[in-house]
């Protein structure tokens, strides 16, 4: 009976840790110029849970992480963020950051997903 009361807890604990797959999701920046943008995330603490807004700057021809997580299947990348907000640069045309289309799969060296969002046209 000792036994089987062990081999219970070990399944209950190793079925509470699910471990999710890590992804990143990067910003790349393919213009000449600098292009600023702020993600806001949900965070989980034991107070509950809050939106944090990070501002980032890319830079030309340069690519930014705006998150790394671990990621539940099925869920589109858009769904990570709350709020992606690009701010406007002077004659450069924009993607859409709210666009699942917009962002490209791919896998790093270690075979992690990877998730690539261009913001310039």
């Amino acid at each position: 009976m000792k036994q089987i009361l062990t081999v219970l807890i070990l399944l209950l604990f190793s079925a509470c840790n699910v471990n999710y797959p890590v992804t990143s999701f990067y910003v790349k920046n393919t213009s000449e110029k600098t292009i600023n943008f702020k993600a806001s995330i949900l965070k989980h603490s034991s107070m509950g849970q809050f939106e944090m807004t990070l501002p980032f700057a890319v830079a030309p021809h340069d690519s930014t992480l705006a998150r790394r997580v671990g990621f539940h299947k099925d869920t589109a990348p858009t769904a990570w963020f709350t709020k992606f907000v690009i701010f406007p640069t002077d004659s450069v045309l924009l993607n859409d950051p709210n666009d699942d289309g917009n962002w490209i799969k791919s896998s790093d060296e270690k075979g992690k997903p990877v998730y690539s969002f261009t913001l310039t046209k």
